[in-house]
């Protein structure tokens, strides 16, 4: 009598797995070649397409990540506030195009921003305050384009520069008399009370320009300041010189958008 232990039984039941998936595989090819053109499309639209598909999404998934983990950030080289938009997109367009071929020298990873998402004090919006106070204590915004209401109460909490500091002597002489002076009232701590300082050129007039570019009917004056821990106080001098090219003529806009 032979005794057959249970490890050669093991072996065996294995051995024959292995035969049995190759006469499967063996089966499944020879079934597939069997079909005709059209079942054939159908196999492969059930089996395998399906699988693909599947396949495709998951890398498409992974290189967007990556493109967006590891791509290129647009940073801002220009950030202006604005408040009660004198603008619509269309006029956004107009003119700042020919401001960004000035000083945008890589458009895949620089960007030009004028955010008209603030509205007046007296508005109600709470929201769009927090987020000026915010961005303004982050340093990310260069300038200011808003009315006269606005602009005081920025000049007050001494966020906004001299002009006499920051503009060229050249270009402070051309724009001279659209300078406007204001004398701001400043909280002394060591006193407990607000001190009112000497008249200063804190804002540039640029109402003429509003309404030239404006599709709205301007009723508002408007002025533009440059605040002073913006990073990029250089380009805010630049656009009050390519405001002053584009009245006087020098400069063309363009709807052209990176």
């Amino acid at each position: 009598m032979r005794i057959e232990t249970g490890e050669a039984k093991k072996t065996r039941i294995s051995d024959e797995s292995a035969i049995y998936r190759k006469r499967e595989e063996k089966s499944a090819k020879e079934t597939f070649k069997s079909l005709t053109g059209k079942e054939k499309w159908q196999y492969f639209k059930d089996y395998i397409l399906k699988k693909l598909l599947l396949a495709l999404a998951i890398i498409a998934l992974l290189i967007y990540a990556g493109v967006t983990i590891f791509g290129p950030k647009v940073e801002p080289v220009y950030y202006a506030a604005v408040f009660a938009n004198p603008f619509t997109e269309q006029d956004l367009d107009r003119f700042q195009g020919g401001f960004k071929e000035l000083v945008i020298k890589d458009p895949d990873t620089e960007g030009v921003y004028f955010d008209s998402g603030f509205s007046l004090g007296d508005g109600g919006d709470s929201a769009g305050r927090y987020k000026f106070v915010a961005l303004l204590s982050a340093s990310e915004i260069d300038a200011l384009i808003s009315p006269m209401s606005e602009l005081v109460i920025d000049v007050n909490s001494e966020a906004v520069c001299d002009m006499r500091d920051i503009l060229p002597a050249d270009l402070y002489k051309r724009i001279e008399d659209k300078l406007v002076y204001l004398e701001p009232e400043i909280y002394d701590y060591e006193t407990d009370r607000t001190v009112k300082h000497e008249s200063a050129p804190y804002a540039v007039d640029i109402t003429d320009f509003v309404k030239k570019y404006s599709s709205y009917d301007v009723r508002l004056n408007y002025y533009y300041s440059v605040i002073i821990n913006g990073e990029h106080k250089e380009n805010a001098v630049r656009f009050i010189e390519y405001m002053a090219d584009l009245l006087d003529g020098k400069a063309v806009s363009s709807s052209v958008a990176y």
